[in-house]
């Protein structure tokens, strides 16, 4: 697996399991040649995310550790960041305050409802309905001009929820904003490990962002070490399957080409 870059996981300091060092070593132990850590950051409080006064802390030890492994394995500082319409200031404000190399922008909460954790609200609206208000969610995130890769773009099928009706033109019409504002779309694995069982974006999503000419990176969402680069054979196929030949990496917010 030399070459093949994991641009999402989370440590302790969010709702991961192990240390930014295990995490570094287990990446190392796969034969990674460079990983890039994102630990959830949000406005709201919540227990998953890190907390805003510990920023400095993240901060300080994923940059130690990009010395200490230097040579090893290249380490780059993302954040999954909540994307919340009308408080785009205060997360550019954030943003701005910490030195990263990416930041992911994903949607979890339609309102006040986190409906990645909470299958409560489920059935409150046709299904359509919700992948409508989904995806207008990732539109505004993707027109605000905070991030750099769109977090598993299709999350809300993450319990097996699907539309009733054909949503091609939802799909397209999110895909046309995504391109527009030059976003990178990641190819979340983790998802095979959901109720869903599917990449997130799915197939008829990848071959969508691929028609859009929109360049991608690979991602387990590892919250353990065990985690790490989960399914990327499978992930490499389908890309190549695809069209794909290569994915983005991060330095400085800037994109460099991985080829695969």
């Amino acid at each position: 697996m030399m070459g093949i870059a994991d641009y999402h996981m989370h440590s302790v300091l969010s709702d991961g399991q192990n240390s930014y060092e295990e995490m570094v070593l287990a990446s190392i132990a796969k034969g990674l040649d460079e990983i890039g850590f994102s630990d959830h950051v949000c406005l709201k409080p919540v227990e998953w995310a890190i907390r805003i006064e510990d920023i400095p802390v993240m901060t300080s030890q994923i940059i130690d550790l990009k010395f200490k492994y230097e040579g090893q394995i290249k380490i780059k500082y993302g954040i999954e960041l909540d994307y919340f319409p009308g408080r785009e200031d205060e997360l550019k404000d954030l943003i701005e305050s910490i030195p990263l190399d990416f930041v992911i922008g994903s949607v979890h909460f339609i309102g006040n409802w986190n409906f990645d954790s909470d299958q409560s609200m489920y059935g409150k609206w046709p299904n359509d309905k919700l992948y409508t208000k989904y995806f207008q969610l990732v539109q505004r995130a993707a027109r605000s001009g905070l991030f750099d890769i769109i977090g598993h773009l299709d999350i809300i099928k993450k319990f097996r929820v699907y539309p009733e009706t054909n949503q091609d033109l939802l799909f397209e019409d999110t895909l046309k904003i995504i391109k527009e504002h030059n976003l990178v779309v990641e190819l979340n694995t983790g998802g095979l490990d959901h109720p869903c069982a599917e990449f997130t974006p799915g197939p008829k999503l990848l071959e969508l962002c691929y028609k859009y000419n929109i360049p991608v990176t690979l991602s387990s969402d590892a919250h353990r070490t065990a985690q790490i680069a989960r399914h990327f054979e499978m992930a490499l196929e389908v890309l190549a399957q695809t069209g794909y030949k290569e994915i983005t990496g991060f330095n400085n917010r800037t994109r460099r080409i991985i080829r695969l």
